[in-house]
């Protein structure tokens, strides 16, 4: 077994949710968000890096950070993170050295769709 020394300090409760199609009864289909797991897990956040886009002639910022949450199996990019009313898209997943301890969530501030 792989001590969870490298894991940091997990202080932070976040929700993990997925985007899931409906459809009403006049047949329209539309998104909303699901909570996966069913409550709320620990995680570490920490700032990850920014990068500078250049977006209809304006730059545009983007303020990347990383959330690091024990090792859970089918955790994937098109989840969202919910932390504090914020809602983040997650970007990748990474499991360091394939040792199946903890996950690193690369995730972006969610700017635009339905909030849960």
């Amino acid at each position: 077994m792989v001590p969870l020394d490298g894991i940091g300090t997990l202080d932070k409760r976040i929700t993990l949710y997925k985007l899931e199609d409906t459809e009403d009864a006049n047949g329209l289909t539309s998104q909303r968000m699901v909570d996966v797991i069913g409550h709320a897990i620990w995680a570490r956040i920490e700032p990850s890096r920014g990068k500078t886009l250049m977006e209809g002639l304006k730059d545009k910022n983007i303020d990347v950070i990383k959330l690091t949450v024990r090792y859970r199996p089918g955790i994937s990019e098109n989840w969202i993170v919910g932390y504090r009313g914020k809602y983040y898209e997650i970007l990748s997943v990474v499991d360091p050295y394939e040792d199946h301890v903890k996950l690193e969530l690369y995730c972006q501030l969610k700017e635009r769709g339905e909030h849960v």
